[in-house]
């Protein structure tokens, strides 16, 4: 058996109780309890995917292109700040161009950039990336819109 609760209210705390309560002494169970980390939003989401959009057609990129150039030069350092496994893997590439190993180092940092994904990012860190796309496309001269409809609520902006 197997059951996550995020605890909203006083009520679902009760049950969270109620159900530690009824589980069986024999076989043994863990329950774990730590703060939730809501995972990015989908307001987060829509609003990077227009941003990216719009930047390509900008540029005359792809939005694959743009997203893999916003992961590579923004998200990467997120995830190697944030997660150190993540941080020993950006390091190995490191010292593989270190070593005189310029294309295997590039072959490798794209291979990571292309498997590390947003999905992985919580609200924080995924706030973060936005900033850090719009601080670039203004550096280059592409004003981002801020849609009611997602902007606030992606940045966690109370209006």
């Amino acid at each position: 058996m197997e059951n996550t609760l995020i605890i909203r209210d006083k009520s679902i705390r009760g049950n969270a109780a109620k159900m530690v309560q009824c589980i069986p002494i024999d076989p043994l169970h863990e329950v774990i309890i730590r703060e939730h980390k809501k995972e990015r939003s989908i307001a987060q989401n829509s609003l990077m995917w227009m941003w990216i959009t719009l930047i390509a057609g900008e540029r005359g990129e792809t939005k694959n292109d743009i997203h893999f150039e916003c992961k590579k030069n923004h998200l990467v350092k997120i995830y190697e700040r944030d997660d150190a496994d993540y941080a020993k893997m950006i390091e190995s590439v490191r010292v593989v161009h270190k070593a005189g190993m310029v294309d295997e180092a590039k072959n490798l940092a794209d291979q990571i950039v292309e498997l590390t994904s947003t999905t992985k990012s919580n609200v924080k860190q995924f706030t973060e990336y936005l900033n850090d796309i719009e601080k670039d496309a203004i550096g280059k001269g592409i004003p981002l819109p801020h849609p009611e409809d997602r902007y606030y609520i992606a940045m966690g902006i109370k209006r």
